[in-house]
């Protein structure tokens, strides 16, 4: 009989208890510019942007991100990708959605399969896979690692890898490996949410695809100084 005395006070904690439950993984969301950055070749200079936003928990997010670049007042390229991004331990997550091109002559709508996380070494890695009509496949892997120099400075390293297992002859694109990407930027920190940077990056064809470029007059490989600022909120 003693015990019932305290049902008064467990009906007052039950919905503190659960509302502290629910609080421990509330809803957010996250716009993160990557990358807003001018870019500057022997050639010309282009206005670039990676930007990526979410809406959701640790466990459950819904992606939204758009990269793309334009040269003289139009989009020299574009790519808009829609995702759900579950994580699957504390470190990875996995990526299942939508992928778009509204440039693109063709096969402008795509399958997106991927995971993402922290490596070893504190290496950021995105490795994913596009499916297109039929069986055409393409794979991206990026792999980044910031080095802190100082309170305020850092060095970020970054590497990318694009391949294909269709030629397209239009967007003059080969099968196999298709494209390598250096990157170094280095970042000043002005708050943790306030980064302007300088860079360099090296884009060189490989394969085929540096075959069809040679053929259409096409440079083979490219580098570009640049000028930016990243920032989140």
């Amino acid at each position: 009989m003693n015990k019932l005395r305290y049902l008064p006070l467990l009906a007052l904690l039950t919905p503190t208890l659960s509302q502290a439950a629910m609080d421990d993984d509330p809803l957010l969301a996250m716009l993160n510019v990557k990358q807003l950055e001018a870019s500057y070749s022997e050639d010309d200079t282009r206005l670039q942007w990676n930007v990526e936003g979410w809406l959701g928990t640790d466990l459950h997010k819904l992606v939204l991100t758009s990269e793309g670049a334009r040269l003289d007042g139009r989009s020299e390229s574009q790519e808009l990708r829609l995702f759900y991004r579950r994580a699957i331990s504390p470190y990875w997550n996995m990526e299942l959605g939508w992928h778009h091109e509204p440039l693109a002559e063709q096969r402008d709508d795509r399958a997106l399969i991927g995971f993402s996380g922290t490596a070893p070494w504190f290496i950021e890695t995105e490795a994913t896979l596009l499916a297109g009509p039929g069986t055409d496949l393409s794979a991206e892997l990026s792999l980044e690692r910031e080095v802190r120099l100082s309170r305020q400075w850092v060095l970020a390293p970054e590497i990318g890898l694009t391949a294909h297992n269709f030629s397209d002859t239009a967007e003059h694109q080969g099968s196999g490996l298709s494209d390598l990407d250096l990157e170094l930027r280095l970042l000043w920190e002005i708050r943790p949410d306030v980064m302007p940077y300088v860079g360099v990056t090296w884009e060189r064809k490989l394969g085929d695809t540096a075959d069809l470029a040679r053929a259409t007059g096409h440079d083979v490989e490219e580098t570009q100084w640049r000028l930016g600022i990243s920032f989140w909120f």
